[in-house]
């Protein structure tokens, strides 16, 4: 009975129990959280390389707050919102505009190895490259705000994470939506 108590522990009181020294609780945490992030920031259109430090960032921020961490938001709106400031910090240091390059060393597609369904057809891929090219077509900060909603963050957590206010959330995944239906639209229409 104990062990389906210990599986089912929120986030929060994961991180709590790390905060008193469980090392098991961070690991925890980390395990549910690690392919999620790097998603959401792989779908951010920077480097593989880059991707990594940023998520290493974001976890060792997280390790090094631990003492200070207060369960007053959800821990993913936490872990998130730390992730988005290391990524607009590399966007900044970088002078990033665009990314379009999404391809390996050996020429294969990044998209293939993000963490996800194991089977996928050309025509799934092929979606995956368009929608991630139509992503590159926004600006930066509708671009999070969309890939922050798809993760599943209302509209408040977003504003919260990114220091925005609410309608102005609403405004940009609604310039966002609109604008990647009208790019795709065109491209799929057959």
């Amino acid at each position: 009975m104990f062990e389906f108590l210990k599986a089912n522990q929120t986030d929060e009181s994961l991180m709590l129990r790390y905060q008193q020294g469980d090392s098991s609780a961070f690991e925890k945490l980390y395990q549910r959280h690690k392919n999620p992030l790097f998603a959401y920031l792989y779908r951010s259109h920077v480097d593989l390389q880059a991707i990594e430090e940023i998520a290493q960032e974001t976890w060792m921020a997280v390790i090094k707050a631990a003492e200070s961490y207060r369960p007053s938001a959800k821990f993913k709106t936490y872990l998130y919102a730390i992730a988005h400031r290391k990524l607009v910090d590399f966007w900044r240091k970088h002078k990033i505009e665009n990314l379009v390059d999404r391809v390996d060393e050996k020429g294969e597609a990044i998209v293939e190895k993000v963490p996800g369904p194991s089977k996928l057809t050309s025509a799934t891929v092929d979606l995956s490259m368009d929608l991630l090219l139509a992503l590159e077509t926004l600006s930066k900060e509708q671009q999070q705000a969309f890939l922050l909603k798809e993760e599943g963050f209302t509209r408040q957590e977003i504003a919260v994470m990114t220091g925005s206010n609410e309608e102005t959330i609403k405004s940009r995944i609604r310039y966002a939506t609109g604008h990647l239906r009208r790019i795709l639209e065109v491209q799929y229409a057959d």
